[in-house]
């Protein structure tokens, strides 16, 4: 049975995004559109593993939580396929907190995962939301190192300040 519905776009030319690029540049030369075609021939697919190095190095203007207004952040990291969580130490009383802290992710698919961080207070009975970032890591495979300043979504106010680097380890895998 075939399929009666047609791809509007496979007609048409249309340039590539700079990560296409970059990505069909690596696969040596070999012209993907051809590998396709022929179902004889074995397709290469681009896998881009690397370290992912995530320093949080500070908040500025978060929200007070506390009654007294100051708030005891902490940065939980997490990324969403693999579900890698680590998290930064409490900084008391502070709605500027500095952490400088840094984690290494192994990332086994990074143009499919996403870095997602999550700003807590805590507290003596438990912990209050306070914001979060989420982004993929487009930008930082592509530019290697990003240093910059995220807003928290979710929140009245507040932003991370984080450097983010990484270090690419290809896999070539053969798929039919």
């Amino acid at each position: 049975m075939e399929n009666q519905f047609s791809n509007p776009f496979a007609s048409q030319k249309f340039s590539m995004t700079s990560l296409e690029k970059a990505l069909k540049s690596s696969t040596n030369g070999v012209d993907a559109d051809s590998i396709e075609r022929t179902t004889t021939h074995r397709k290469k697919e681009v896998i881009i593993r690397g370290v992912l190095s995530v320093t949080v190095i500070s908040a500025e203007d978060l929200p007070a939580m506390d009654v007294m207004g100051k708030s005891d952040p902490y940065v939980v990291i997490r990324m969403k396929k693999s579900e890698t969580k680590n998290k930064t130490r409490v900084v008391n009383e502070s709605l500027n907190p500095t952490w400088n802290q840094t984690f290494d992710i192994v990332v086994e698919d990074g143009l499919h995962d996403m870095l997602i961080l999550e700003v807590w207070d805590h507290d003596t009975f438990g912990k209050d939301y306070m914001g979060r970032c989420i982004m993929t890591l487009t930008r930082v495979i592509m530019e290697g190192e990003v240093s910059d300043t995220f807003p928290l979504e979710g929140a009245k106010s507040g932003k991370l300040n984080l450097y983010l680097k990484w270090t690419p380890q290809p896999i070539f895998r053969d798929t039919n």
